[in-house]
């Protein structure tokens, strides 16, 4: 009976091991998912060639993506959009978004309307309204976005 009290003591100290172990490496992950708070330098920010149905039409930096306090799938970049290009068709997703114009000139089209824009201009969607940008004009046009989803 005391071997079998044993072997039951030391079964229960391995399952809570594994199990912290498991809980340890979920938290960790959690956190490498995480936005930090921060300050980041356009110059710090890695702009990558971008494009849309296998044709490139500018380029894609992204300052920071996470999981915030507050938000799910947070994340803010710039894009360098060419002339006569959009990033892809406008489309529809569940974050709510914020773009802001540097430079340039283009159209948005958002939730059916469509405006001209410039430095200055800035567009905000409602999560799942359809939204996109095209340059119209003869310089790239920059804008800076905000997505975010609330949490539930």
């Amino acid at each position: 009976m005391q071997v079998f009290k044993r072997w039951t003591l030391a079964g229960l100290m391995l399952v809570l091991a594994v199990g912290w172990s498991y809980r340890e490496v979920a938290f960790a992950r959690d956190q490498a998912r995480r936005a930090t708070s921060g300050t980041i330098n356009v110059d710090q920010v890695q702009m990558v060639n971008f494009e849309d149905k296998g044709e490139p039409v500018g380029k894609n930096g992204v300052y920071i993506s996470g999981d915030t306090p507050a938000s799910t799938k947070f994340v803010t970049g710039r894009f360098v959009l060419s002339p006569g290009k959009s990033p892809h068709a406008p489309h529809t997703h569940p974050e709510e978004e914020v773009m802001i114009v540097e430079s340039g000139h283009g159209e948005i089209v958002c939730d059916g309307k469509t405006t001209k824009v410039g430095p200055g201009s800035v567009m905000y969607t409602s999560p799942n309204a359809p939204h996109g940008i095209t340059n119209t004009g003869e310089e790239p046009i920059v804008f800076y976005y905000v997505k975010w989803e609330c949490r539930k």
